[in-house]
């Protein structure tokens, strides 16, 4: 019996593993040929199709891999969905970190000077907080967030959002701005 489960959970393990190369080559490819670009709705739906694939291709697999038809059936169907939940995580980690970064800004326009070294004011001028500003503002319009006509209005799909968040900083105790 247990080594029935070990030899599941490997094949488990390596259905997760086929659903992570195939993403991350397929999100280089993808960047690479200029279809994707920084984090949004089409990485969404780059990680679904592939999980979608995945999902195909290890039910395709031959049942023997595992000790039964059952847990072929829930792996093969178990496997993509981890990953999507993993590459949620992996993109708010990477990509998404890298997108939004102050810090990162900072340390480039650190490492760009002729001394590595800038004075707190000429730092403050050659990090561009209004890009950052201004990206998510476009994000917020084309997402259906926010409207802007003479001022930025908040839409009905930006109301709930904020219920949402709101709701999620009183449970984890979290101040925000």
């Amino acid at each position: 019996m247990t080594s029935s489960l070990a030899v599941d959970f490997v094949a488990f393990l390596l259905i997760f593993a086929f659903c992570w190369l195939l993403f991350l080559a397929s999100h280089a490819v993808t960047a690479a040929l200029g279809l994707v670009a920084g984090v949004d709705r089409r990485v969404v739906v780059l990680a679904l199709i592939v999980a979608g694939v995945t999902g195909v291709v290890s039910w395709l697999l031959p049942g023997d891999w595992f000790s039964g038809t059952a847990v072929h059936a829930l792996a093969s169907l178990a496997a993509p969905f981890a990953f999507l939940g993993f590459c949620g995580i992996y993109i708010l980690v990477g990509p998404v970190t890298v997108d939004r970064s102050i810090t990162l800004s900072m340390l480039t326009a650190l490492a760009n000077s002729d001394t590595k070294g800038l004075s707190r004011a000429d730092l403050q001028t050659r990090v561009p907080f209004d890009r950052i500003f201004e990206k998510r503002m476009r994000e917020l319009e084309r997402s259906g967030t926010l409207t802007f006509v003479d001022e930025v209005k908040v839409t009905q799909r930006g109301e709930r959002i904020l219920r949402l968040y709101v709701r999620l900083a009183r449970i984890f105790r979290v101040d925000f701005q």
